[in-house]
Order: C-alpha cells, then structure tokens, then sequence
C-alpha cells in the first residue's frame, strides 16, 4: 500500500509539471530554447508568435537580436523588412510607448551601421520620441548620442554623453563612447583621460576592453 501511495504521489506529481509545460505560452517556450541554446528552435517558435499574433513586437524584438548574435545578418535584415511596419503601425496606436520607440530606432541604427542603409535620421527620430516619454532613460540617451556621433554631429553627442556622466559617472560604456568622439574631433588628450579613467575603474569582464586598450594606442600615438 505504501509503494502504491508513493507511486500515486510520483505520477500526480509528474501530472503537475506537465500542465506547466503546457501552461508556457509560445513566447515563454521560444524564449526557454533561446536560453539553452537552441536558436534553431527559438527562432521558429518567434515565427510561430508572430503568425499566430502572440506578443508580436516582443518576438520579432528578440528574433532579430538572436539572428544578429547567431551572425545571420541577411536573415535579420528580411526580418527588419517585416518587423518596421508592425512596430510603426503599434506605435502610431500608441505614442506613448518609448521602449517601442526604442527598438524601432535601434533597428535603424543596426541597418544603418552595416552600410548598406543611410537611415541615421529614422534612428534619431524614434529615439527622440522614446525619450520624450523617458527623458532621463541613460540607454537610449547612449544610443541617441551614438546615433548623432554617426550622423557627424559630434558636439551634440557630447553634450548629451556628458549630461549622463554627470548622474553617473561610472557608466563605463557612456565613458568609452565620449572617448570616441573626442578621438573623432582630433582631442586626443580629453579622449586619452576618458580611456584611461575607463581602464582604472572596469572590472575584468568589461566588453569592451579590447576595444578601449586599441583606442588608447591609437589616441597616444596621435597626441
């Protein structure tokens, strides 16, 4: 009687995470095999979402970033091609949302840096519109000012990379992307102080390490 209880527990217990399993939603289990790995499963159940209209903008948002870390950079951009006016139809619905601003100016600005698309404009202007709703939001505050330094409006980004560190003068990325510009308009000195204030202060697993230390070489050997 007490093996038949314990296996009645066990089955009832199994019964149990089976109904979980089939409680995740498309978006949910897309995202599960995108965490372990498996990009070939998390992108077709993305393309599942999408057709069957389960968190459309969350999965063509997290398809695209998966295509560009999986290095499928053509498969990304035909994904653009039909994301762009999804994201510009729930937008003009909805104005106000400035993480939808967001992605919709960050795929211009990934379309843009490949070279093949001059949507530099298009990028600032989402952008602009996100911070219209979230004026103090650092990370789109980064990216507008890349998008500027991009567009050769190189003051500008600096005010605005400048205005960050003032609230947060350890954000080490906003710091790197200063050091770029000031490199860009030929002060190698300002440049070579951000660098190094960056080297001082990052952990080992920095990103962009690698990048600042050849940044450095470069703005010693001009300066």
């Amino acid at each position: 009687m007490r093996r038949f209880l314990g296996v009645f527990f066990l089955l009832l217990s199994s019964l149990f995470l089976v109904s979980e399993v089939w409680a995740l939603g498309l978006f949910e289990e897309a995202m599960a095999a995108k965490a372990s790995g498996d990009a070939e499963k998390a992108l077709r159940l993305f393309e599942e979402c999408i057709a069957e209209g389960e968190r459309v903008l969350d999965a063509f948002w997290e398809a695209g970033l998966l295509l560009v870390e999986e290095g499928k950079y053509r498969q990304a951009f035909e994904l653009s091609e039909r994301a762009i006016p999804v994201f510009s139809a729930h937008l003009e619905a909805h104005p106000e949302d400035h993480m939808n601003w967001f992605r919709l100016g960050y795929v211009f600005e990934l379309r843009s840096s490949t070279g093949y698309f001059r949507e530099w404009e298009k990028a600032r202007t989402c952008l602009t519109r996100a911070l219209e709703h979230a004026p103090e939001n650092s990370f789109y505050l980064l990216h507008l000012g890349y998008v500027l330094y991009k567009m050769g409006e190189g003051k500008r980004a600096e005010e605005i990379l400048r205005g960050i560190l003032l609230r947060e003068p350890l954000n080490l990325e906003v710091r790197y992307w200063l050091a770029v510009v000031l490199e860009s308009e030929k002060r190698y000195r300002e440049a070579e102080e951000e660098l190094r204030f960056v080297l001082e202060h990052a952990p080992e697993d920095f990103g962009r390490l690698r990048e600042v230390k050849k940044l450095l070489r470069k703005v010693e050997r001009k300066g």
